[in-house]
């Protein structure tokens, strides 16, 4: 089962990674995302890795549609369980004046458990964005709750001159 979410991981990374470089010159637009986040709850804590797209609402809001799957790993379970997020962010640097940029935000996550029904969760996060490399990848590191504790790290496409 880790296998198939690593193989389908891959997979998105090609695609994400194909998209990127069609807008690597472009400050605007849609960007490739992809995370690995452990999501602590009183039942289990799972690891998920996931990719998905920002969607720029204006200078200082991106809106993130990031889709992940995963595995228990406190548990001894071997199942497979996923979840779709979508997350507004307010952006307090979206120029990169500075070389480190911090966000928070608030959204839906939907998270789903192989014999368990789809649960909605109300999910709020604060991110710390990082300097961009040559290549236009920026590291993101976010802690939030939503259906438990989150912690998580990124790698997002970005601009030049925008986050």
């Amino acid at each position: 089962m880790i296998v198939r979410a690593v193989v389908v991981l891959l997979m998105l990374s090609a695609a994400l990674s194909s998209v990127a470089h069609a807008q690597s010159t472009l400050d605007a637009g849609v960007k490739p995302e992809l995370r690995i986040d452990v999501i602590t709850a009183r039942s289990a804590t799972v690891l998920q890795a996931g990719g998905g797209v920002e969607i720029p609402a204006g200078y200082y809001a991106r809106v993130g549609i990031i889709g992940a799957v995963g595995a228990p790993v406190s548990s001894g379970e071997r199942s497979v369980n996923g979840r779709l997020d979508v997350i507004g962010r307010f952006l307090f640097d979206p120029f990169r004046e500075h070389a480190w940029g911090i966000s928070a935000g608030a959204g839906v996550s939907l998270r789903a458990a192989q014999h368990d029904r789809v649960r909605p969760y109300l999910a709020t996060v604060f991110d710390v964005e990082g300097p961009r490399g040559g290549n236009g990848i920026s590291p993101a590191f976010q802690v939030g709750l939503g259906g438990g504790v989150r912690v998580g790290a990124a790698l997002r496409w970005s601009g030049r001159v925008t986050r």
